[in-house]
């Protein structure tokens, strides 16, 4: 009875080290899901500042680069993992979008966008996702909208730019890869769709 529950005993001690690594590497594993979903927060803290107002452009700014930096990283972190896609991942590019999305929602709630044209240009780019089901003219309807903040910085908070600029140009080299790949992706669906 003794010496059966010091073998039990020493089998359980034995295999802790090899459940906690398990454990580990599980949940590394599971950092690229857990970077896509933080966009989610991200855009909802982005939206959030809207009703903060003006004052709060170089925090949307901040907010903004580390959301898309986040986007970069969660993509090596699954190709290195060879990681295959789970929920989360299946459903980046609607997390992406939400940043997007999040980032016009703040500049019309504080003023630096009228919302007449900006509702209008929302439901003219609803109305062709709908009808085209295409990601490629998703992309085109959100780039003009990720290109936004860029353009009030200018006017409003120089500062902001030259980070937002510095932090594009270092995402370029970091991951020019992977930039170059999407806009192969967006030319060949552009082909595919205007075969249609």
């Amino acid at each position: 009875m003794a010496l059966a529950a010091s073998v039990t005993a020493q089998d359980l001690a034995g295999r802790r080290p090899q459940d906690y690594n398990g454990y580990l590497v599980r949940l590394v594993k599971r950092i690229p899901d857990f970077l896509t979903m933080s966009r989610g927060l991200i855009a909802a803290a982005i939206f959030s500042l809207g009703f903060v107002g003006e004052g709060a452009l170089e925090a949307v700014i901040l907010l903004t680069m580390l959301g898309w930096t986040t986007d970069i990283l969660d993509g090596r972190l699954a190709r290195k993992y060879d990681k295959p896609p789970t929920w989360v991942g299946e459903k980046e590019f609607a997390f992406d979008m939400a940043m997007v999305f999040s980032g016009l929602c703040y500049l019309v709630l504080s003023g630096f966008i009228p919302f007449v044209p900006a509702i209008i240009y929302v439901m003219v780019a609803a109305a062709f996702i709908a009808y085209f089901r295409s990601k490629m003219v998703t992309m085109s309807f959100a780039t003009p909208v990720v290109a936004l903040p860029l353009i009030v910085a200018y006017f409003e908070a120089p500062h902001a730019l030259i980070w937002y600029v510095v932090w594009i140009v270092a995402a370029l080299l970091f991951d020019w890869r992977r930039f170059s790949g999407v806009v192969r992706e967006f030319i060949h669906n552009a082909k595919n769709l205007s075969g249609r």
